[in-house]
C-alpha cells in the first residue's frame, strides 16, 4: 500500500487501531445528543447491540446517564468542552472511567454535536485510593510521634538540673526516636527487627559493641509501635548502664534476650530480657543504680509498659540488674508466622 493509496476509509481504521492499542474509546452525538458513531467502547460494559441512533440511556444505567446527557448539554450550549469521572458497574464489575466531552463547531462557529472520548482511569483511582490511605496512615503516626516527643520533653524538663542539662538528654533521645523511626521507614513502615534496633540504639553511644555485650535468642520482628518505644526503653539502658552498671564504672557484661512463651491465657508473648553482671565487689555498690526513678525510671516503668499493653519486670541488686519485658503478639512477629 503506497501513501497515494490509503483512503479515508484506511485512515479511519488507521486511527481507530491506535486509539484501540492506547485503550481510549469514542463516541460522537448530534445535537440531539442521538449517537451516530461509537468505536472501541469497553468490553466490560457488555454492549450487545448497535449504538448507532441510540442515546446515553442505552450506554450507562439511569442514574448515569442523567448524569451524562446533563454534562453533554451543558457542553451544548455553552460551547466549552468539559471532563467528568464515572463509576460503570456491569454485573458486579466497576470500574471507573474518564469522559472527555468536546463541542464539534462547524464553520459557522454553530454546536452541531459532541465528541466524546472514554479513557479507563482504575489504576489512577487506585493510586488515589493507596495515597489517601499512606497520607491518613503518616498523619495518624506523625501526630503519635509528636505526642511521643511532647511527653518526652515535658518529663525531661523534669527531672533536668538545668538548660545545658535537658538540651544534652533531649537532643539524646529525640535522636534515639529518630534513629528507629529511619528503621520503620526503610521497611515501608512494617518494623523492625529486635537485634537491628538494639544495634541503631547503641552504636551511636558506645561505636562497635563491646564483646561484654551479648544479643541471644529468638530475633523477633517488631511492629512499629513496639519497634519506636523499645528503642527508647533501650537508648535508656543504655545510658544508665555507660554512667553507673555494666558498661560503665561497675563494669562487668550485659547480655539481651528473646525468646517467645505462653502466657496464662496460653496467648503467645515474647520475653525481652536486658540483664546486667556487675564485676565490681560489694564496696562499690554505691556506684549502681539503687532506686528506679527519674526520667529513666518513667520510661521503663510507665511509658514503655503502657505503649506496648507489656508487663515489666525491674530489679536491681548489689551484682546484677535486670529488666524485663513481656510483650503480647499484636506488637511483634516471627519467622515462622509472617
Amino acid at each position: 500500500m503506497t501513501m497515494a493509496s490509503v483512503n479515508e476509509s484506511d485512515r479511519l481504521r488507521f486511527v481507530l487501531a491506535g486509539l484501540r492499542s492506547a485503550g481510549v474509546s469514542m463516541m460522537y452525538q448530534d445535537v440531539d445528543l442521538i449517537i451516530r458513531f461509537a468505536a472501541n467502547l469497553p468490553e466490560s460494559w457488555l454492549l450487545t447491540e448497535a449504538l448507532e441512533g441510540r442515546t446515553d440511556e442505552a450506554v450507562f444505567n439511569p442514574q448515569h446517564a442523567a448524569k451524562v446527557i446533563s454534562t453533554k448539554r451543558s457542553v451544548i450550549d455553552s460551547g466549552t468542552a468539559t471532563k467528568m469521572e464515572i463509576l460503570h458497574a456491569v454485573e458486579h464489575e466497576r470500574h471507573w472511567f474518564m469522559l472527555n466531552v468536546e463541542p464539534d463547531v462547524n464553520s459557522a462557529g454553530d454546536v452541531i454535536g459532541v465528541f466524546t472520548t472514554i479513557i479507563d482511569i482504575d489504576d489512577l483511582k487506585y493510586r488515589e485510593t493507596v495515597l489517601k490511605t499512606l497520607l491518613r496512615e503518616l498523619s495518624h503516626r506523625s501526630k503519635n510521634l509528636l505526642a511521643i516527643i511532647q511527653s518526652v520533653a515535658s518529663q525531661t524538663a523534669r527531672y533536668s538540673q538545668g538548660l545545658d542539662d535537658f538540651l544534652l538528654a533531649f537532643r539524646n533521645r529525640v535522636q534515639s526516636m529518630a534513629q528507629s523511626q529511619d528503621l520503620i521507614t526503610e521497611s515501608d513502615w512494617r518494623g523492625a527487627e529486635l537485634f537491628t534496633l538494639t544495634k541503631s540504639q547503641l552504636q551511636p553511644l558506645m561505636g562497635e559493641l563491646p564483646a561484654s555485650f551479648t544479643m541471644v535468642g529468638l530475633d523477633a520482628y517488631l511492629l512499629p509501635n513496639a519497634a519506636l518505644h523499645l528503642g527508647l526503653a533501650l537508648h535508656e539502658l543504655t545510658i544508665d548502664s555507660l554512667a553507673r552498671g555494666a558498661m560503665g564504672p561497675a563494669g562487668g557484661t550485659v547480655r539481651l534476650s528473646a525468646q517467645e512463651s505462653k502466657n496464662d491465657e496460653g496467648e503467645p508473648v515474647l520475653i525481652v530480657t536486658w540483664s546486667e553482671a556487675f564485676a565490681t565487689g560489694p564496696d562499690q555498690s554505691e556506684i549502681r543504680p539503687t532506686a528506679k526513678n527519674g526520667f529513666s525510671g518513667t520510661v521503663l516503668g510507665r511509658i514503655v509498659p503502657q505503649a506496648l499493653s507489656a508487663v515489666v519486670r525491674h530489679e536491681t541488686g548489689t551484682d546484677r540488674m535486670i529488666y524485663q519485658l513481656t510483650i503480647p503478639d499484636t506488637q511483634y512477629e516471627v519467622s515462622s508466622r509472617r
